[in-house]
């Protein structure tokens, strides 16, 4: 398996398996002795993208080790991997060569950081789609309470000072209710205008029209 060119933000999305392939072909790729590692870092290091991809080719198993070691964090090792992809092209872009500087530490430091920064994006967004389902469902609840107690839809205002929300606030999660609502029932309509011509078949199959 050919392993992604890192040169473009927009990945093809990789799974565990093809992760596992890559590492398989990682201890089987022929490693560029010194001389023409440094020839290939200088190279790439001046924007040369040859350059740049076979020493993503060379190293692959450095982007693989970070991604198992993080797999069970939230995101997957596919998904990983990609991050540290780009982490690593990153990485050779910005290196400044001279004979002794520890190239593999600059590179597995940028390669953890690719990953750790995603790993943290996503916790923040579960977290995030987690604290507005709540949010929801308190904007629900308060909403059907008012409604009972004044006869009426409760306006966003209302909602607010019954949540000790700000308006803008409520107004926010209220509009997000609404579209859930709206799409719920569109679905149902949709699922019921699916149903009615086999209902409508099934019935046909009695000569008096009923259902056995």
């Amino acid at each position: 398996m050919a392993p992604p060119d890192a040169r473009e933000p927009g990945l093809t999305p990789f799974d565990a398996t093809d992760v596992r392939a890559l590492a398989a072909e990682a201890g089987r790729g022929n490693q560029p002795d010194s001389a023409e590692h440094d020839r290939l870092l200088q190279a790439a290091s001046r924007g040369d993208q040859r350059a740049q991809q076979s020493l993503l080719n060379a190293h692959l198993d450095w982007i693989v080790s970070a991604a198992h070691e993080r797999r069970d964090r939230g995101l997957g090792e596919g998904d990983l991997f990609q991050e540290g992809a780009l982490g690593f092209m990153e990485a050779i872009r910005g290196f400044q060569f001279a004979p002794g500087v520890d190239f593999e530490n600059a590179c597995r430091q940028r390669i953890a950081s690719y990953m750790d920064h995603a790993l943290a994006e996503e916790a923040t967004a579960v977290r995030d789609g987690e604290l507005l389902v709540r949010a929801a469902e308190d904007y629900e609840r308060a909403e059907m309470g008012l409604r009972l107690e004044l006869g009426r839809k409760a306006t966003n205002a209302e909602v607010a000072e019954k949540l000790e929300w700000t308006q803008e606030r409520a107004e926010l999660i209220g509009r997000l209710v609404d579209d859930a609502r709206q799409r719920h029932d569109e679905e149902l309509i949709e699922f019921l205008d699916a149903a009615e011509p086999q209902a409508q078949e099934d019935g046909s199959d009695q000569p008096d029209g009923r259902r056995a």
